[in-house]
């Protein structure tokens, strides 16, 4: 079977952490790879008490596959039995001894070369200086954009002043280095973005900008496409998020279909845009887009590490219509095991898919290593060399 051991790997997805999650407990631990347990706990609003919650997370956490696997993968790894406490006492003691030095342990393992790191929601923000501190390798900030718009209608602006602290807000985190501009609109208004023009943005953020985020359809519309404009005019990738999510995603309008007249249309077909997810679990719609459309990529994040034991079927499903030249690995994790399991199992996946690849003569052996070189490391580092 082809050996990708020695293969580096770009994350094109991966959110930071904080020095204190060198301590975890065993529930913790587990709900980082549990896609049930991550998507009610990390909301902005909560979603029920954890105390009416707990039941339902442990059923998750106790049957949940990918957890199994990640247990016993992670016992091996530190040679203990193969339960939650063992693993976790164990897992502990290493970060609490050198958290930096228990992460270059995993990333070495695994073949962690280079992360991406969208910075998510959390107050305060953690810069990539800070995580520098405790995680090895190369970071490169993806810049969430709806930070801006959050931070900045707390403070009651006028729509001229509001729109030009946005516009600086934008300058200072490109300015700074950001490789990337990410937009989870999908969980404030949908994907079915459409291009108003700035006098009614105006008009909207006077009437809807103290209103919930699902009447703010039109200024947030129209700082996305603006957002657009300045990413194509500096040259930097606009993330999006395409899929699903936490539960208050604006579900039905998450498939990333729905985007698609927004990145045929003229205006912005010169745009480079990453899918982030895949679209999952709608990665066929997502794959046939950006099969379409020269300049749409597709990242297989949240699904590379919350749905493991179909990792398979994903890239399968992806390199159907895909060029391997536009896919990307990701795993959506926010603790360095997570990006290490997703990572392991995505490496391990990739080897069994291009030696059947290879066997069915759709390439030969040397294509075959170029085809997964390309997918874990060689296209992300192509898209963001300046």
């Amino acid at each position: 079977m082809l050996d990708l051991a020695g293969v580096d790997v770009v994350d094109n997805h991966v959110h930071p952490w904080r020095p204190s999650t060198s301590t975890i407990t065993a529930d913790e631990l587990a709900g980082h790879v549990a896609f049930s347990e991550t998507v009610v706990t990390s909301v902005r609003r909560e979603f029920l008490p954890p105390d009416e919650l707990e039941p339902s997370l442990r059923l998750f956490r106790e049957t949940n596959l990918g957890c199994r696997y990640f247990l016993r993968e992670l016992a091996h790894l530190l040679d203990v039995e193969p339960d939650w406490p063992t693993v976790t006492t164990a897992r502990n003691s290493h970060a609490q001894s050198d958290y930096r030095a228990w992460t270059a342990r995993l990333f070495s393992d695994a073949g962690l070369q280079t992360l991406l790191v969208d910075e998510g929601g959390g107050v305060p923000r953690i810069t990539l200086s800070e995580l520098s501190a405790y995680v090895p390798g190369q970071l490169l900030r993806v810049a969430r954009a709806d930070n801006f718009v959050r931070d900045l209608l707390l403070d009651g602006d006028s729509w001229p002043r509001f729109f030009q602290r946005y516009q600086d807000a934008l300058d200072d985190a490109l300015n700074g280095g950001a490789v990337a501009v990410k937009s989870v609109i999908a969980y404030r208004t949908g994907l079915d973005v459409s291009q108003p023009t700035e006098s009614e943005a105006a008009i909207a953020f006077d009437r809807t900008r103290l209103e919930v985020e699902g009447a703010q359809k039109t200024f947030r519309d129209f700082l996305l496409c603006h957002t657009m404009d300045v990413a194509r005019e500096r040259k930097v990738w606009i993330h999006i998020h395409a899929g699903v999510g936490d539960p208050d995603i604006v579900f039905h309008r998450a498939n990333p279909a729905q985007l698609y007249p927004l990145l045929h249309s003229e205006r912005f077909r010169r745009n480079h845009v990453v899918l982030v997810h895949g679209g999952w679990p709608w990665l066929a719609e997502a794959a046939a887009m950006v099969s379409i459309l020269p300049n749409v990529y597709l990242d297989l994040s949240e699904g590379a590490l919350f749905g493991m034991p179909n990792v398979r079927h994903r890239l399968q499903e992806a390199l159907e219509a895909c060029p391997y030249a536009k896919i990307l690995y990701g795993a959506d994790g926010s603790i360095p095991e997570a990006l290490w399991i997703a990572a392991r199992r995505f490496k391990a996946v990739l080897a069994r898919l291009v030696d059947d690849l290879v066997t069915e003569n759709f390439c030969t052996a040397p294509e075959g290593v170029h085809i997964a070189q390309s997918i874990l490391s060689g296209n992300a580092r192509r898209l963001y060399s300046r």
